[in-house]
């Protein structure tokens, strides 16, 4: 945990240019909503539009909302297959 509380961390990396920004959270719940100001500084500083945006099966996100979300602006979202581990005894 860190000084102002925050258990998680999420990063987005642009596969082109290895832009990074990391975003403390407090709770899994706040990832939508930085999803959104990210796309939003991209847009604004980079001058540059996000395409394509890829997440992985964390359950960090409301798959109906962000969905629409996404829909609603023209970005493709895709996900990691969802892999599953089997328990050998």
């Amino acid at each position: 945990m860190s000084r102002g509380s925050k258990k998680y961390y999420i990063i987005f990396v642009d596969d082109y240019s290895r832009y990074t920004m990391v975003h403390l959270l407090s709770s899994k719940d706040e990832a939508e909503e930085m999803f959104i100001k990210y796309k939003a500084k991209v847009e604004n500083q980079l001058d540059r539009k996000i395409k394509i945006f890829r997440s992985y099966r964390g359950g960090e996100y409301d798959p109906t909302s962000l969905k629409n979300y996404c829909d609603a602006n023209g970005i493709i979202h895709e996900q990691t297959a969802l892999i599953l581990q089997s328990k050998t005894v």
